[in-house]
């Protein structure tokens, strides 16, 4: 029997607070694409700690790494969120009020964003493509690395039963940026504890 996918319901309001709270710790202006790359290293400490992500959005594997798609569509509809940011140029997205709607979050969504606003924020202040780079190291995207050598066209679909997957530390991208990867190994059963508690989640979603 073929394992389900796991799916979260995602909320739209909660998608938006995420944004502006990542934005709000890298100071208030950043990189569209490096943005998008922080919520994903949130998702993955939140789905390898507390077994669902912050955003609870969609993941796919792009040439430039995994993207969340929910989130991408509100950085690509500018003209709807008109209140929220401001689009500067050069790629670039500007908060707009740092009056962020923290309700959205547990104290647990706000220690995943911390915490991946302390271990790669500044890797993609200085490059988005450092740490665009940086997400091809782990197992999730690195699962399709030879599919986007063949061709960068097209997506993937990402299942969050690879986050739980731990990256090589010995892995070329970590070696070529001279990164250590800050997230704790899990052990087999962990990962299936914290897997079966996500399928649970699944099921009840459905």
């Amino acid at each position: 029997m073929d394992r389900i996918k796991i799916k979260f319901r995602y909320n739209a309001e909660k998608g938006l607070a995420m944004l502006e709270y990542l934005l709000g710790l890298v100071g208030g202006k950043y990189n569209q694409m490096a943005l998008l790359k922080l919520a994903f290293f949130a998702d993955r400490y939140h789905v390898r700690n507390y077994s669902r992500p912050v955003s609870m959005d969609e993941y796919y594997a792009l040439k430039l790494g995994p993207i969340p798609s929910n989130l991408k569509d509100i950085l690509d509809l500018q003209n709807y969120y008109p209140e929220d940011f401001f689009f500067p140029g050069d790629y670039k997205i500007e908060l707009k009020s740092a009056d962020i709607d923290t309700s959205q979050f547990s104290k647990s969504d706000i220690e995943a964003m911390k915490f991946s606003f302390e271990h790669f924020a500044a890797l993609g202040a200085r490059d988005e493509f450092f740490l665009a780079n940086l997400t091809h190291a782990y197992p999730e995207w690195d699962k399709y690395s030879l599919r986007f050598e063949t061709s960068k066209l097209g997506r993937e679909d990402m299942d969050y039963a690879d986050f739980l997957l731990n990256a090589d530390v010995n892995h070329p991208d970590f070696r070529k940026l001279a990164f250590v990867d800050p997230f704790r190994p899990l052990s087999e059963s962990e990962q299936e504890e914290i897997l079966s508690e996500m399928q649970e989640r699944t099921l009840a979603f459905a």
